[in-house]
């Protein structure tokens, strides 16, 4: 049973082990580094511009905001234009997704609902990929060091309950 319990324990540790190191070494820094491409539509529903939903296509290189580009919509093209216009936008290039989160930045007067859209559409999606690229890997590493000890923990308690 002993021989048993400690086989038990040496994979359970072996997988904590790895877990560890997945977590410690699968460095989220990598896939802030690469260059992707983030949509704001499908984490945006509730933000309405002058007449509906703006959609972004928001471009990331080496973890900052290289552009954006303002997709399909059903805004006044005046509206949008101003926009455009004011460079709005581009207040965010070169911006980290927390250095975006908290950016202060105005409306553009004469296009405020869509300004507006657009300045929170950004605002949420960053917010949203930091969370997505800034997992704590002490999640894993804490799964694996309480894993381990609730295995040592049982096996101490069985070779007591065996040596009586």
């Amino acid at each position: 049973m002993i021989k048993v319990l400690n086989y038990i324990f040496v994979i359970a540790l072996g997988f904590f082990a790895v877990m560890f190191g997945i977590s410690r070494f699968s460095n989220n820094h990598a896939q802030k580094a690469g260059n992707e491409t983030l949509y704001t539509e499908e984490f945006c529903k509730d933000i309405i511009g002058f007449n509906d939903v703006i959609p972004l296509e928001i471009n990331m290189k080496d973890g900052k905001i290289a552009s954006i580009n303002i997709l399909d919509n059903k805004e006044t093209p005046r509206f949008l234009q101003k926009v455009t216009d004011a460079q709005l936008v581009e207040n965010f290039y070169g911006l980290t997704p927390k250095e975006a989160v908290n950016l202060d930045i105005d409306a553009v007067s004469g296009a405020t609902y869509s300004s507006n859209a657009i300045i929170k559409s950004v605002k949420t999606r960053m917010e949203i990929y930091e969370k997505e690229t800034n997992n704590s890997p002490w999640t894993w590493q804490l799964f694996g060091i309480i894993g381990c000890a609730v295995v040592l923990c049982i096996l101490s308690f069985c070779k007591k309950k065996c040596n009586k």
